[in-house]
């Protein structure tokens, strides 16, 4: 059974984080196909807090929401509380869920991109900043929810590729009991 590492390489953690900033402010607002576009942030909220304490995915989400917040044209605030909710409610879900590019935690990622995704179409509509209920969920949500998703196999798989996995064995490899050979 492999644990969770929790020694992670903060050098990468960093190269990712300024990566997915450079693209949030770069690409992101350029790039739309089929009404949804890409949250840069939204995909490192996910991928970090997959594999942090709660509380250290609280900041994470916060953070991250706020970055968005800030680069974007909605209002100021809301995106940095709904990924700070995601963020606990992930860190929460994943507990035992190994890091990386698992079906795990693609599934789990996937799930909380959704709802970040709806709640915030939602929420824009409430706000009567988007006019159209239908598109807000629909349209923008599930389009977006696509390219995310893609979007976080990719930052899973950049963060998978960290450091050994441990595992019960104090031995790399091999086993503990006799072979017959």
């Amino acid at each position: 059974m492999q644990l969770r590492e929790t020694g992670r390489p903060m050098r990468s953690i960093i190269v990712l984080s300024v990566v997915a900033a450079l693209l949030q402010v770069g690409l992101a607002p350029q790039l739309s196909v089929m009404g949804g576009t890409l949250n840069f942030m939204l995909v490192l909220c996910c991928a970090l807090a997959l594999t942090s304490d709660v509380s250290s995915a609280v900041y994470i989400g916060f953070c991250c929401g706020l970055f968005f917040d800030l680069t974007s044209s909605g209002p100021i605030g809301l995106m940095a509380l709904i990924m700070t909710v995601a963020g606990f409610g992930l860190a929460t879900a994943s507990r035992g869920v190994m890091g990386g590019l698992t079906p795990e935690s693609l599934r789990l990622a996937g799930i909380v991109i959704l709802l970040v995704n709806l709640a915030y179409g939602l929420c824009l509509f409430l706000m009567g900043v988007q006019g159209d209920l239908v598109w807000a969920l629909f349209g923008h949500g599930i389009s977006s929810t696509v390219l995310d998703i893609l979007l976080a196999a990719l930052f899973l798989l950049v963060l998978s590729g960290q450091g050994p996995q441990r595992t019960f064995s104090s031995r790399p490899r091999g086993s503990r009991y006799k072979l017959n050979r």
